[in-house]
């Protein structure tokens, strides 16, 4: 009989979890703009210098001294943020970044060499370790319920304004660079309000930050074929319009302009009940290449329930390798004859939100031995990981 019923957020939503089974409903995030459509112009012939020094004037590295640019750097709100900015980024290098980089250069070099396509559901913004683990691919996909947003317009910014916006990109960013996840419940007001407005105000950062050059950015959204059409104008969607209208960045890594990448980030809702409502990005989802590698962290165990069955069979089907911390895929879900597991760290109870997602299989598995793991990664004390190779 099931007694036990727990209350969290799913990227800014409330989600009922029954005990027994972390089944949970879910429903789109409100947005304060219902579905309100906002075309923005395009800027003009130097738009690939101008997304980059766009990019490096957010993450606080100095951009070339094109307008506005020139004029923006030299104000003292910007220096100042400039400045915390590289002293905090020193600090997560210290404390996780390095870490991680050297880490996987050990336990993923293999695996970076093969990977062409990362798949990353649930991962909000998360740029930042999607490139710290895999740093090779040529196509990152993300998923979140989070609107994409628009291209902060800099032109707007001034004495009265710059303050309270790099304010509020250091509290949109605070989170993950101090819990290495970004907490769900904040998004939905860190994202969606008028100085940082969606996701793509912070892609942009952890894309300057990690080194590469960012060369344009386009509208990208998944039709109701489940194809992906671009386009060169660009369109901030909102409210519940918002979903499966995403965007398409290219980029090249720093001193690399002949290689080309993409990033895709598409808002999503993935429960089954939505799923079901939305042809266009369950097709798009079952055409996914079948040698993917996916990575899940700090996903509120939600893969754990039914609800979302769909994503998580998807994952399952579609992946040839699969990194996550314990908040991903029950260990139960995956078939040992068809999947080789590697563990590292140690396995704890979840924290205590989560408390009824405890695993006592997987306990029992790294009972038998684990890799280390030295650094923070997902919730709480954030020392597990799991690596899935399939079988050849």
């Amino acid at each position: 009989m099931l007694k036990i019923q727990k209350w969290f957020f799913y990227n800014g939503v409330a989600l009922l979890l029954v005990s027994g089974f972390c089944a949970c409903s879910q429903g789109p995030a409100k947005d304060k703009d219902s579905s309100k459509v906002v075309e923005v112009k395009k800027p003009e012939a130097i738009k690939n210098y101008f997304y980059n020094n766009v990019s490096k004037f957010l993450g606080g590295i100095m951009p070339d001294t094109l307008t506005p640019f020139n004029t923006l750097v030299k104000k003292s709100q910007w220096v100042s943020y400039s400045k915390s900015f590289d002293t905090i980024w020193k600090k997560v290098e210290a404390k996780s970044l390095v870490k991680a980089r050297n880490w996987a250069d050990t336990e993923l070099a293999g695996i970076n060499k093969e990977t062409k396509t990362l798949f990353y559901p649930f991962s909000g913004p998360d740029f930042l370790y999607a490139h710290t683990f895999f740093p090779n691919a040529d196509k990152y996909i993300l998923f979140g319920l989070e609107k994409t947003g628009s291209i902060p317009n800099v032109y707007k910014l001034n004495d009265q304004n710059m303050n309270g916006y790099f304010m509020a990109i250091n509290k949109s960013l605070d989170e993950i660079l101090s819990l290495s996840f970004f907490v769900t419940k904040s998004m939905n007001t860190q994202l969606n309000n008028q100085e940082v407005d969606g996701v793509l105000p912070i892609i942009l950062i952890f894309m300057t930050r990690t080194g590469q050059t960012v060369r344009d950015i386009k509208n990208a959204n998944i039709e109701a074929n489940g194809k992906v059409s671009v386009a060169d104008t660009f369109i901030t969607y909102k409210g519940a319009n918002r979903f499966s209208k995403g965007v398409e960045i290219t980029f090249s890594p720093a001193g690399k302009d002949s290689v080309i990448k993409k990033l895709y980030y598409f808002p999503e809702d993935f429960t089954d009940e939505a799923l079901a409502k939305n042809p266009g990005c369950t097709a798009y989802l079952k055409d996914l290449d079948s040698n993917v590698t996916t990575l899940i962290k700090s996903a509120s165990y939600l893969m754990h329930g039914q609800i979302f069955s769909f994503i998580r069979n998807i994952a399952l089907k579609k992946s040839r390798y699969l990194l996550q911390d314990d908040s991903g895929i029950a260990y139960r879900f995956f078939d040992k004859t068809k999947w080789n597991i590697q563990l590292y760290g140690t396995y704890e109870k979840p924290i205590p939100v989560f408390n009824y997602c405890y695993q006592g299989d997987i306990k029992a598995a790294y009972a038998k031995g684990s890799k280390p793991f030295d650094f923070k990664y997902g919730y709480g004390n954030g020392r597990n990981m799991l690596l899935a190779k399939r079988s050849k």
